[in-house]
């Protein structure tokens, strides 16, 4: 899991610092900078699936591209750095960044600190060594950035079984960006049916999705449990006898009603890419945007106990963005309920000062009231009130 995120000079960020939990939630006004908090922790997956490309490259996430460096730097000053960085329970990983040259840094739980400056693009072809004492040994660290290599220097058969688990803590810190994904404003499916293919290795097109879903057996029922306590509806997959084609269909649980998937319209279509997205094996953190969109709210109340019994259950991370009031209490709800702790959520508003977005963390208490309230989702209400009963000139 993602324990904190630090940003710099990126889109609207200018600099900011985010403590995450096993769900975070951000909310505030349009524009005001909470998808980029997002979209950062996929330019530095970008970064580490394939960093011998140009930095603008690094800006394509799959569903959309951010534009160049010069579009994403805060306040598009060239001069400037963007730069990302996390920590997970083994360590920190991050990269500060111009346009044709980089630093890298990694910091293990453990005190192993290492830096590396590096052209971009950067094809891994450099190897940096770093010494390491712990008690007695000492070890030798390679690492070219992103994988690391270490060795005792003077090997013993306890010390070479110490230098496997170093190499493993020390590379499973980098490896947390390959289990992130994202779900972007999607609709999901516009087809009957679907043949398996190539899967992207940010999968957001139906067809990466559709494949997620047709190469994984045990994905589909897990969709099928989770859309029948949201929305009443099944999902299941029919192959056609002698073909790899693969139909999506769903059946209204009350009407007893079966149909295709993509006659269900927006919401049931959007939920089963999402659910598809989270319950992914090989993904870890999961990036939504607004998960609420075109669902009716009795199923938005409905989609967050779902949610917070994947995080519970599955030991899921979820960090989403959200314009909807009903979301946020029925989250703040099932707080007052005990069904989740403070702990496991944590709530930021967004919001602009200047040109700079600002991430405030509203504190939630243990009955479910958020330190500020939700004021920010009533301003407009409130000023229309103001108005109507006769309080504003």
């Amino acid at each position: 899991m993602i324990n904190k995120i630090k940003i710099s000079g990126f889109r609207s960020i200018e600099k900011q610092e985010v403590d995450l939990a096993p769900l975070t939630v951000l909310y505030g006004p349009t524009a005001s900078g909470k998808s980029s908090l997002l979209y950062s922790l996929l330019v530095l997956k970008n970064f580490v699936a394939n960093p011998n490309q140009q930095p603008d490259g690094f800006f394509s996430i799959g569903f959309m591209n951010l534009g160049g460096f010069e579009a994403c730097v805060f306040d598009h000053k060239p001069d400037k750095a963007i730069e990302v960085l996390f920590s997970s329970e083994d360590g920190e990983y991050g990269l500060a960044f111009l346009k044709g040259k980089g630093e890298i840094y990694l910091k293990s739980s453990l005190g192993i600190e290492m830096r590396a400056n590096i052209t971009i693009p950067y094809a891994l072809n450099q190897n940096f060594t770093f010494q390491f004492k712990e008690k007695e040994d000492e070890y030798s660290i390679n690492w070219n950035g992103i994988t690391s290599s270490v060795a005792p220097k003077q090997p013993t058969a306890d010390n070479q079984q110490r230098a496997l688990r170093l190499t493993t803590q020390l590379n499973r810190i980098p490896d947390v960006l390959k289990k992130i994904d994202i779900v972007p404003h999607r609709r999901g499916f516009f087809s009957q049916s679907y043949s398996p293919g190539a899967i992207n290795p940010i999968p957001t097109t139906e067809g990466d999705v559709a494949s997620l879903i047709i190469n994984d057996p045990n994905l589909s029922p897990k969709i099928s449990v989770d859309l029948e306590k949201i929305i009443e509806r099944d999902f299941r997959l029919y192959t056609a006898p002698g073909t790899a084609t693969v139909f999506f269909n769903s059946t209204d649980k009350k009407a007893r009603v079966p149909g295709y998937l993509v006659n269900d319209g927006f919401g049931v279509n959007q939920i089963v890419y999402m659910l598809a997205k989270i319950h992914r094996v090989d993904i870890e953190t999961i990036l939504i945007e607004e998960p609420e969109i075109h669902l009716h709210p009795k199923m938005i109340r409905l989609l967050v106990r779902v949610l917070n019994e994947i995080i519970k259950t599955e030991g899921k991370q979820i960090i989403l963005v959200t314009h909807s009031e009903i979301f946020v209490s029925s989250l703040l709800n099932t707080v007052a309920e005990k069904i989740v702790s403070p702990d496991d959520i944590k709530c930021y508003l967004a919001t602009k000062e200047n040109k700079a977005t600002i991430y405030k963390p509203q504190k939630i208490q243990e009955n479910g009231q958020v330190e500020g309230g939700l004021s920010s989702f009533m301003e407009g209400e409130l000023e229309d009130l103001k108005v109507i009963l006769g309080l504003k000139k």
